[in-house]
C-alpha cells in the first residue's frame, strides 16, 4: 500500500486471505447468517484489517457493521473501503486483502479496488473501456496496456467505491498520468433534471507481482 502514495494521515491493513476465520465483534457476527464458509473468510478478514487500520488511527474497539447495501458502515469521524480477491487455486495464487481509512475530516469518502493483472483479455476491453482510453491505450508500449488496463479497469472500480454509486464501466473515463502511479476520473453522473453532470475524481496506483491497486478519494 505504500506504493500508493497514501497521505500520512491515513491508515491501511492487508495481507493474505487464510482458511481460518478471524473473530468478529458481535454486532458483525449478524451480518454472516447467510454467507458460506469462503464468504465468511473474507468478511472477517476485512473486518479485521479494518479495524486494525482503524486503532492506527487512534480508534480502538472499532466495529464495522455491514449496511443493507453491503458497504461497511464505518465508526462516526471515520470513512473507508475494503477490498479482497479470492484465491485461485488453479493458479497456486493466494488471495488478498486491503483496507484502507480516513477521518471524515480529511476526506468525504474514499475508494479501494485490487485486482489481478490476469483476468481481462484484450477482446473485452472495449466493453469497458471509452474510445479515449483505448486510444490512450494504444500508444503506449505493448508490454505495458495488459497492465494499464487492469489499472484502469480497478481505478473505475475504486472510483464507484468512493463515489457510493454503481456507474457503467464507461461512463467512467481514467487518465492515467505518464507514470501511471495516479490517476484522474471523469464521472457522467444521472441528474434529476435528466441532465447529466459530470464528477471528477483523483487517485492513486500501485502493481506489483501480479497485483493491481487503486486508492480513489473525495
Amino acid at each position: 500500500m505504500q506504493q500508493l502514495g497514501m497521505p500520512g494521515f491515513m491508515a491501511s491493513s492487508g495481507g493474505v486471505l487464510t482458511d481460518f476465520v478471524p473473530l468478529l465483534a458481535r454486532a458483525e457476527q449478524t451480518a454472516t447468517a447467510a454467507m458460506d464458509l469462503n464468504r465468511m473468510v473474507e468478511f472477517a478478514h476485512g473486518r479485521m484489517h479494518a479495524r486494525t487500520a482503524l486503532a492506527r488511527l487512534g480508534m480502538r474497539d472499532a466495529v464495522v457493521r455491514m449496511a443493507s447495501d453491503r458497504s461497511p458502515v464505518w465508526p462516526p469521524g471515520f470513512t473507508g473501503s475494503i477490498s479482497h480477491v479470492p484465491a485461485d487455486r488453479a493458479q497456486g495464487s493466494c488471495g488478498q486483502v486491503i483496507a484502507v481509512v480516513a477521518r471524515l475530516s480529511d476526506f468525504a469518502s474514499v475508494g479501494l479496488d485490487l485486482e489481478r493483472t490476469s483476468a481481462l483479455s484484450p477482446e473485452h476491453w472495449e466493453s469497458f473501456l471509452t474510445p479515449a482510453e483505448m486510444a490512450a491505450i494504444a500508444v503506449r508500449p505493448v508490454a505495458q496496456r495488459s497492465t494499464l488496463v487492469h489499472a484502469m479497469w480497478s481505478a473505475k472500480e475504486a472510483v464507484m467505491k468512493a463515489l457510493r454509486q454503481a456507474l457503467e464501466p464507461q461512463d467512467i473515463e481514467i487518465s492515467l498520468a505518464d507514470d501511471a502511479h495516479a490517476f484522474v476520473a471523469e464521472c457522467r453522473m444521472a441528474a434529476t433534471d435528466s441532465a447529466a453532470r459530470s464528477i471528477r475524481v483523483q487517485g492513486r496506483l500501485a502493481n506489483a507481482q501480479g497485483w493491481v491497486a487503486a486508492l480513489a478519494t473525495r
